[in-house]
């Protein structure tokens, strides 16, 4: 069988996203990107990230320590947002 004749099935799925609240907890909390990034031990750019929800990614580490800091829950920081729910 030649290479020609595989067809690989490739089915994309919209599975949804993934948003970061980081930002509106932080106001409640009255609390700044500096003084979070300072009180949590974590890189300025890392938090400034979160909170603009431009992330593609959070190490638990730091999300344990932004929980730690502010205290507050995982999901009050990230929730998962079905397709529908966006369109």
């Amino acid at each position: 069988m030649s290479k020609e004749n595989i067809n690989p099935i490739v089915q994309e799925i919209e599975y949804g996203s993934i948003k970061v609240n980081l930002d509106k907890l932080m106001k409640i909390k009255n609390i700044s990107t500096y003084q979070l990034n300072t009180k949590a031990n974590i890189r300025f750019q890392t938090v400034q990230a979160l909170r603009d929800n431009t992330s593609s990614r959070i190490d638990f580490e730091v999300l344990a320590k932004i929980c730690y800091a502010l205290n507050c829950k995982v999901s009050d920081i990230i929730e998962y947002v079905p397709k529908s729910s966006r369109e």
